[in-house]
């Protein structure tokens, strides 16, 4: 993934998850996971206060929120799947992350953290 530019979308599989990527560009990267029922659009007061700050957020819309990332099957919205999601992204971008959720976020972010602890 080209981090020189802003990231609109990645995808893990059949689905494309969309993302807003704001702040300055060279920034650390923070990911972003909203909670439910929220969108990534929840998030921007926060990105602000990163930004105040240098940091480059990456909010996520994710599985179910993403017009190309919803599975009709109630199975495919485990908490495996929604780690899976979260980890493909950070895989992509090739370096490390602060990693953050709130309310079910905070779940995928630690199942996130506990499977891929580097």
């Amino acid at each position: 993934m080209d981090l020189t530019n802003r990231i609109h979308q990645y995808t893990r599989g059949a689905w494309t998850f969309d993302v807003i990527d704001s702040g300055p560009i060279d920034g650390p990267l923070v990911v972003l996971l909203h909670g439910f029922p929220e969108t990534a659009h929840s998030w921007e007061q926060t990105s602000e206060l990163l930004h105040q700050h240098q940091f480059r957020t990456l909010a996520i819309h994710q599985r179910g929120y993403s017009l190309n990332a919803r599975p009709q099957s109630r199975f495919q919205y485990s908490l495996s799947e929604l780690v899976e999601d979260v980890a493909s992204l950070i895989e992509q971008l090739g370096q490390p992350v602060y990693l953050i959720g709130h309310d079910w976020g905070s779940a995928i972010a630690s199942g996130v953290a506990m499977k891929y602890p580097q």
